[in-house]
């Protein structure tokens, strides 16, 4: 039986990947060229996608919401100074933490009690949080697609559609 929340985390993986990948390609000086948008450069969105993907991670493991919170609050902190290169390593080090995480748990239907210290209590499951995780990344990318294009470069394509197909992908779709 197919395990749908890792292969939804498995796309945003990919989509991830697609990202920097491509800023790889541009001007250096693009990922952290201030811009008026939703954050104030496309380093500080992927810094946002991160730290919130390490938060999330941290209740998926067990940890209390806020105790996850600080700690990401503190790791925004450390990763706005990270070159882009940097920031790359840093998503394949939680990738790396997230395939155990789905390594060792079988049961993604499991029930939790989150403990939103802005919106209150309420029951969810491990696969939900992970499709917020992936939802909320999607919804960032189409930012830095936004920027992207507002700075006069290209994006590319990260709907999950082009997941089904990336073996079949030309480098540049």
């Amino acid at each position: 039986m197919e395990n749908h929340p890792k292969k939804l985390y498995e796309y945003n993986f990919w989509a991830h990947q697609r990202i920097l990948d491509h800023l790889k390609t541009l001007p250096h000086e693009i990922f952290n060229k201030e811009i008026k948008s939703t954050f104030p450069s496309v380093s500080a969105t992927m810094v946002h996608i991160y730290a919130t993907e390490y938060l999330w991670l941290l209740v998926l493991e067990g940890k209390e919401m806020e105790a996850a919170m600080n700690e990401a609050i503190n790791l925004r902190e450390k990763l706005g100074e990270q070159s882009l290169s940097e920031i790359e390593k840093e998503f394949q080090a939680l990738n790396a933490r997230f395939q155990t995480f789905f390594d060792s748990n079988t049961d993604l239907e499991k029930k939790i009690i989150l403990n939103n210290p802005y919106a209150g209590k309420r029951e969810t499951s491990l696969a939900e949080i992970v499709f917020h995780i992936v939802n909320h990344s999607t919804y960032h990318r189409g930012n830095i697609s936004a920027m992207l294009h507002q700075l006069d470069e290209s994006s590319l394509m990260t709907d999950y559609v082009y997941y089904w197909y990336s073996d079949q992908l030309l480098p540049n779709n």
